[in-house]
């Protein structure tokens, strides 16, 4: 048998296996769907029906802090998680570590804490994870897997009651896909999310790490929350962390005024926060 010959037998093999991890693909794909769409459904169903803890209503003025930690991998972190969020009723934080105690570091108060696990280690937990100053009446989880590096982006959803009001305030803490070609995977993720803001009926907030560096995907995030209702809060002064010239981070709001923003510029992470003081209308 000369040496072509021997070759391909010897790797004929490789068309079958091509073949079964397509195969094995798609059938993930297709259970992560199915998975995702009973998910959507059962947090849909559950909008507004949570019964309330009596003393835990928003109302008037409502201050929030969105800031992506790095793994509160950084010296200073613990500090400056204190100084921006000492008084917020609402801290959105994206790459928060389950290991670094966050709300701990908030020791002076009462904080509730609503957590998605995305990135994980044997020692290291992180996700993004919402602190709020009351207790929220809802808590959904979200997740979508990078295409390139086969780890959880993820979402918390958390929905609050307000103060004389049938209403509610649905608050949605993201970190977007990042690593991928094209939009595809971006959109796959916002779906979810643009499904549950149809479904409630109310004021809401969409701030995170959307890793928008490109126009495509700023374009796109715009588009599918522009058609629920939401615009993105403007920063003035705007030092806010970019990428290839384009702002990653962003808080977008529906049925809330805004009174005040302002971003902060941070040693102890990658990304600067962001604060904003809204108004409930």
């Amino acid at each position: 048998m000369n040496s072509s010959a021997l070759l391909k037998k010897r790797f004929a093999w490789l068309p079958r296996l091509s073949l079964l991890l397509v195969a094995i693909a798609v059938t993930a794909g297709i259970t992560h769907t199915r998975t995702l769409a009973r998910e959507v459904n059962s947090c849909g169903l559950r909008l507004g029906q949570e019964e309330a803890q009596v003393g835990q209503a928003l109302s008037g003025h409502l201050d929030i802090l969105s800031w992506n930690m790095q793994k509160a991998s950084n010296a200073g972190w613990a500090e400056d998680l204190a100084s921006m969020a000492s008084d917020v009723h609402l801290a959105f934080l994206q790459e928060a570590s389950v290991q670094a105690d966050i709300p701990g570091k908030l020791d002076e108060r009462d904080i509730y804490q609503a957590f998605t696990q995305g990135y994980s280690t044997e020692s290291l937990h992180t996700g993004v994870m919402t602190l709020s100053s009351h207790s929220p009446s809802l808590s959904c989880n979200f997740s979508s897997m990078e295409p390139w590096l086969g780890t959880p982006k993820t979402a918390t959803v958390t929905e609050h009651p307000l103060l004389d009001s049938d209403e509610r305030l649905l608050a949605i803490n993201l970190h977007a896909v990042n690593f991928t070609f094209g939009i595809e995977d971006l959109e796959k993720q916002l779906r979810p999310l643009a499904g549950l803001l149809a479904r409630h009926n109310g004021p809401a907030i969409l701030a995170g790490d959307f890793n928008t560096w490109s126009e495509d995907r700023q374009a796109l995030v715009d588009r599918v929350l522009a058609r629920h209702g939401l615009a993105a809060v403007e920063f003035q002064d705007d030092q806010r962390t970019t990428f290839f010239g384009r702002p990653l981070d962003h808080i977008y709001v529906r049925g809330l005024s805004v009174e005040h923003t302002e971003v902060i510029p941070v040693e102890s992470s990658d990304h600067n926060a962001l604060r904003a003081r809204l108004v409930i209308e």
